[in-house]
């Protein structure tokens, strides 16, 4: 107990000015929340999860195989249009934009992009060619961890399943 106890504080001491390799059961939980939101997409997924000493915000480097080759103005246009139904059905905690392209190899940064659509749009940039994986795109993206993450997604949930007529009353 005393060892696990060391542990803990190490981690805990030693987040200012550092990045922390490991979060326990993190890896899996990308990999198994995946499936669950996408099960009409069925993608192996394999992750590593780090903690970073930032305020708020995701950080995700994601690398693709996608199912054909498509241009890096493919993927770009195909995040650009990416359907907004929430926003359609005028719920009023959707963002204008799901997802928010940059063209600026330096962005996203979550200090200067987690607050796009007041934290509810997730911002992708970095898009270009795998020559690894078959016809693949690598991209980073940054999305806010605790507006859509986590209260404000909740409520864009739970107004969404109101107008969907999935709630009683």
């Amino acid at each position: 107990m005393a060892r696990q106890h060391r542990k803990r504080s190490l981690v805990s001491s030693s987040r200012r000015d550092n990045l922390i390799p490991f979060i326990p059961k993190e890896e899996e939980k990308v990999q198994t929340e995946c499936r669950k939101i996408l099960p009409e997409h069925p993608a192996e997924i394999s992750a590593t999860c780090t903690r970073v000493n930032v305020l708020e915000g995701h950080t995700e480097s994601v690398f693709a195989s996608l199912g054909r080759r498509a241009s890096i103005a493919d993927v770009r246009h195909a995040f650009a249009g990416a359907g907004n139904e929430a926003r359609e059905l005028g719920l009023p905690t959707a963002p204008a934009e799901w997802i928010k392209v940059h063209d600026d190899p330096f962005r996203p940064q979550p200090r200067l992009d987690r607050d796009n659509g007041d934290g509810m749009t997730t911002t992708v940039g970095r898009i270009r060619e795998d020559d690894v994986l078959p016809n693949g795109v690598k991209y980073v993206l940054v999305s806010h961890n605790t507006r859509m993450g986590a209260a404000a997604g909740a409520v864009l949930v739970a107004e969404y399943l109101v107008v969907k007529g999935y709630t009683g009353g």
